[in-house]
């Protein structure tokens, strides 16, 4: 066995939420991955995908999941496979295996690997991603143009976010604006990489601009690391302020809106259902389930998580909504996280999300706290419940 091949081997998972929305039969082809990208640092490698629609939502290790492919050249057999049902799972964790859409390995040889990625539906084999040539190199190397820059503006504050470009790993961005597009530089606002752990994005970065003076920006970003700097990403305009009713933001090109840094929002919005957290209404008894059933009483629908996510929608974005999460199998909705959609495709059932949780000590009957917790390491699906 290469030394590449056993690294690839010891892979370790680097989990986000993401994965297509539609549902289909179990033994139906899934479609494929879309928007496989890479980054590298030495011999660490972290693949991104979109994941395939028509994945069947089960705990089963053998119905749905990825495999990766890896061959030394463009078009070829691979030389290696690896399935993301290799995980794991126990019955705590409850993890489906088609929400993995991470994969990142350490010690890889410096080489270019040309990698896709398939779904495969209870056996059945999906077409592949597209195919991505990954650049390993013995030190570090530049990274690309960050990629889907996408600005929120709400009054006199601007929301930014961006996914990260093929290439090396960022450890910094640069925010450039100008009066015009092309025209001299106006502002230039440095922002560090974000920590790639459960509560910040593994992928890409953010920055919140407030108080911005009337008028229309043209703004792009830049990544930097220590062998070199990307070029720019798209051009957005920002024109503020911006006090119109929120709307749906447009997809992303990638099919994967950015991450966007809202926990001033989230706080507003807790605050002002300050009223509503209570024993009754926060946790509210279960239909046809034992009120002293804890666990039952925090995964449906309450009054306190329907003012959060009303909330959200009318003053940031429409792509908030109710969170499903997969692991718990009697759940209908999570009663104190909320998602949002992040993806293209149709959001109803769509695991295309981030959660973010929005009460701390859950179930403590009048003693809850208010709190912002987003998490990219838990698994979720954004549903409507019926309420839009």
């Amino acid at each position: 066995m290469t030394r590449s091949r056993l690294a690839v081997c010891l892979a370790l998972g680097v989990a986000v939420v993401s994965a297509g929305a539609g549902l289909i039969a179990q033994g139906t082809a899934p479609g494929a991955p879309s928007n496989l990208t890479y980054q590298a640092n030495g011999g660490f490698v972290l693949l991104n995908w979109i994941s395939s629609p028509g994945m069947t939502p089960t705990f089963d290790q053998n119905s749905s999941f990825y495999r990766l492919e890896a061959a030394y050249g463009a078009g070829q057999a691979p030389f290696f496979t690896w399935d993301s049902s290799t995980r794991g799972d126990t019955p705590d964790s409850r993890k489906m295996f088609y929400m993995l859409t991470d994969f990142g390995a350490g010690g890889v040889a410096p080489n270019t690997y040309y990698v896709k990625i398939r779904g495969v539906n209870h056996g059945v084999v999906g077409p592949a991603s597209n195919e991505v040539a990954v650049h390993v190199t013995p030190g570090c190397q530049a990274p690309g143009a960050p990629t889907d820059f996408t600005g929120i503006m709400r009054g006199r504050t601007v929301y930014m976010g961006w996914n990260d470009g093929n290439g090396g790993i960022p450890s910094q961005y640069v925010v450039v604006a100008r009066y015009q597009s092309g025209g001299p530089v106006i502002a230039a606002l440095p922002i560090g990489k974000p920590a790639a752990n459960g509560v910040e994005p593994p992928q890409g970065g953010y920055l919140n601009v407030a108080d911005v003076p009337n008028g229309t920006y043209y703004v792009q970003v830049y990544a930097q690391n220590g062998c070199g700097t990307s070029a720019l990403s798209n051009e957005i305009v920002v024109n503020a302020p911006n006090n119109g009713p929120a709307v749906r933001t447009p997809n992303a090109a990638s099919g994967k809106l950015p991450w966007f840094q809202v926990r001033d929002l989230v706080q507003a919005a807790t605050a002002a259902a300050g009223s509503r957290i209570d024993g009754s209404q926060s946790c509210p008894v279960r239909p046809n389930f034992d009120p002293n059933d804890i666990e039952a009483r925090k995964t449906q629908r309450n009054a306190y998580v329907d003012f959060v996510v009303a909330y959200l929608r009318q003053n940031f974005d429409q792509r908030f909504g109710y969170n499903a999460k997969p692991t718990r199998a009697n759940a209908q909705v999570a009663g104190d996280e909320i998602a949002f959609h992040w993806g293209s495709d149709a959001p109803e059932g769509s695991p295309n999300v981030y959660l973010i949780d929005t009460l701390g000590g859950h179930c403590t009957f009048g003693r809850e706290s208010r709190d912002f917790r987003p998490f990219f390491n838990e698994y979720g699906r954004f549903t409507a419940a019926g309420a839009f």
